[in-house]
């Protein structure tokens, strides 16, 4: 019987793919215009002018010693960077293939001589032979079609591949390239802006190579990297703060907020209720960014009272208009004016007063105002405190 983790490794092999394209792109920033392509020649091909190195990745849960001379990993691999010689798709002799994964290779596996760990007993010929007497005696019908493939390789092909073999074992792991990965965008950030900008750049990365995979581009460069390093940068400088979209685009159980003072408030002055509903989304989505942004200690709690303050201040002097007016109508009149003054000002209007100068979400402002007459600090009926 299969584990859970063993039905998931596949899924978590191509998520692994992808975050390793990341971290070798960021390490090839020494390159001449490097650039990133999957799924072309392999797995991942870091590029750049005159120079191709080829990666096949290979994720498994367990980093135990099972690299071995017929393992599949080795000759899947093996299959695919034969056909590229045999079609003479690139110039093996310039360009590098490399096998990352997981997995331990074992000491006493001749394969161990194309790793780190190589001692230099063993030349290329005696790999070479290794490799032909498992591709000839093997009976590992999975592997068959490779065999097949690496044995229509002539001699000094088979030698120019060996030559060209590197294997990267005991690779790192999804937590091991997060951290190498923050350690080579770290140098541009302050140190609690990191956790946000891996999360934002692992976000963006994987639309990237989504829109790559698609063959909507052809390539994802180094510099599209830096560029959008730039850009989450300038969403950090003080006259800004970054918006998380995921919670700008959330959707919310609106139920959960029918008991609560400025719903009741919006209801009690005749609001539709497709307007309250997009006032409760309000709510939620500015006090969800509020909060993360104290959190991650990008806003000053100061900051946070000080635009409460602005915003209520500006409430009560449109508000006093309000209440000259209703003193002393009837309850009907009542709610028509406060319906009226609602949609004017916080409806099909808003306080133009922002939390930072270039934080201009509307739903930042809107429901920022929403928590404050949950609070009752502000109102959208004169009789709030009873409501």
């Amino acid at each position: 019987m299969r584990s859970q983790f063993s039905a998931q490794e596949p899924s978590l092999g191509y998520h692994y793919q992808i975050r390793y394209a990341l971290y070798l792109l960021l390490k090839a920033k020494e390159k001449n215009d490097p650039f990133i392509k999957l799924e072309n020649l392999d797995d991942v091909e870091v590029g750049a002018i005159n120079e191709i190195e080829l990666y096949q990745t290979k994720f498994h849960k367990n980093k135990i010693a099972n690299l071995t001379d017929a393992s599949v990993d080795i000759w899947k691999t093996i299959r695919v960077w034969s056909e590229i010689i045999i079609n003479e798709t690139i110039d093996v002799d310039s360009a590098i293939l490399v096998l990352v994964t997981t997995s331990e290779t074992s000491p006493n596996s001749i394969l161990y001589e194309l790793t780190e760990n190589r001692t230099g007993s063993k030349t290329i010929l005696d790999i070479i032979k290794k490799l032909n007497e498992v591709a000839s005696t093997s009976t590992n019908r999975e592997l068959k079609e490779a065999f097949e493939v690496y044995k229509k390789l002539k001699d000094e092909q088979k030698e120019k591949l060996v030559k060209s073999i590197y294997i990267r074992d005991r690779a790192l792991g999804f937590d091991e390239l997060k951290r190498k990965i923050t350690d080579e965008i770290k140098i541009f950030l302050l140190p609690e802006q990191l956790e946000s900008a891996f999360q934002d750049l692992q976000g963006w990365w994987y639309e990237q190579c989504i829109q790559h995979l698609e063959n909507s581009k052809d390539k994802i460069t180094y510099q599209e990297v830096c560029n959008f390093i730039r850009y989450f940068i300038d969403k950090q400088k003080s006259d800004n703060l970054q918006v998380d979209m995921n919670i700008a685009q959330a959707e919310i159980s609106e139920e959960d907020y029918n008991e609560m003072s400025f719903v009741k408030q919006l209801k009690e002055i005749n609001l539709g209720k497709h307007s309250i509903t997009q006032a409760k989304r309000d709510y939620y989505r500015a006090n969800e960014q509020r909060s993360k942004w104290i959190r991650e200690q990008l806003l000053n709690p100061q900051e946070e009272i000080d635009y409460d303050f602005k915003l209520k201040d500006d409430w009560q002097g449109k508000f006093a208009f309000l209440q000259d007016e209703i003193e002393s109508e009837a309850n009907e009149i009542v709610k028509e004016k406060c319906l009226h003054f609602y949609t004017s000002y916080y409806g099909t209007s808003y306080p133009n007063i922002f939390i930072r100068p270039r934080v201009t979400d509307i739903f930042v402002v809107k429901g920022s105002c929403q928590m404050l007459a949950d609070k009752k600090d502000i109102a959208w009926h004169p009789n709030y405190l009873k409501i």
